[in-house]
C-alpha cells in the first residue's frame, strides 16, 4: 500500500469518528442541551452515564420510548441507529511502541525505526491482510 492510499484510509477512518461525533452533536441538540456550558453538560452525562447500569428496565424502557418519539418527530431516528452502528465498530486500543514493533515482526512487515511512525505502519500492514 502506498503512502497515499494509507492516508486516504486514515482520513476514512478519520471522516467515520467526525460522522459518529457529529451525530452524537446532534443528539445533543435535539435534547437542547447545546448551548448548555461544556462542564455542565459532560458533568449531567457523566452522572447518567453512573445511573444507566443500576436503572431498572421499565425506567430504561421509559427513557428509550421518550428518546424514539424525539427522533421519529425529527425524521432522525435512522441516522441515529446507523451512526451507532458505526460506532460500535470502531475500536480504541492503547498498545505500546515496544507491543507495535512486535506486532509488525510477528507479521513480517518492516519495523519503522521512528516510534511515531508505528500506529500508521501497523494499519498500512493490517489492510493487507
Amino acid at each position: 500500500m502506498s503512502a497515499a492510499e494509507a492516508s486516504v484510509l486514515h482520513t476514512r477512518e478519520q471522516g467515520k469518528r467526525v460522522h459518529i461525533l457529529a451525530n452524537l452533536g446532534g443528539l445533543v441538540a435535539i435534547a437542547g442541551m447545546e448551548r448548555v456550558e461544556p462542564d455542565l453538560l459532560l458533568g449531567a452525562l457523566l452522572e447518567v452515564a453512573d445511573r444507566l447500569p443500576k436503572m431498572k428496565r421499565a425506567r430504561l424502557e421509559n427513557l428509550r420510548q421518550r428518546g424514539a418519539a424525539a427522533l421519529d418527530e425529527r425524521g432522525t431516528s435512522k441516522r441515529a441507529w446507523s451512526a451507532r452502528q458505526a460506532a460500535l465498530d470502531l475500536h480504541n486500543v492503547h498498545l505500546t511502541s515496544d507491543q507495535i514493533r512486535g506486532l509488525l515482526r510477528r507479521l513480517g512487515a518492516p519495523v519503522p525505526s521512528e516510534r511515531t511512525v508505528l500506529p500508521q505502519a501497523l494499519s498500512d500492514t493490517l489492510q493487507e491482510f
